[in-house]
């Protein structure tokens, strides 16, 4: 009587790669969801750095913008990005609201990444 030689047979080896497989598939579509949520929230934050500029920027210069909108653009992290800031009146004359959006692209359908509401007194 032979003995039966220790290993795995071909269909054991077969179903131990696939679970394998499996894994490692799951593995890599977490990694990279991962990563793309990374480099969401790391435009979300310039974008916000980018939107507070601008609010910054208009009571350093201590100015008194008429209501209506701006467009500009700013480079930050090697990257530009495109803000409009809109101007309106408020209940008190002696202040004006700034409603400052930042894209990462000139198209004014996308989605802003950073929505930002200041308020600007009358120097």
């Amino acid at each position: 009587m032979r003995g039966r030689a220790g290993g795995f047979t071909l269909l054991e080896t077969v179903a131990a790669l696939a679970v394998l497989a499996l894994a490692l598939a799951a593995s890599l579509r977490v990694s990279s969801e991962h990563i793309r949520n990374a480099a969401y929230l790391r435009d979300r934050t310039l974008a916000h750095w980018v939107a507070l500029n601008q609010a910054t920027e208009r009571r350093v210069r201590r100015e008194w913008p008429d209501p209506g909108s701006f467009r500009g653009t700013e480079s930050m992290a090697e990257r530009e990005w495109y803000w409009t800031v809109l101007v309106s009146t408020t209940p008190e004359p002696q202040v004006r609201r700034l409603e400052i959006l930042v894209r990462a692209d000139a198209s004014e359908t996308t989605q802003p990444l950073a929505r930002l509401e200041a308020f600007l007194a009358r120097p």
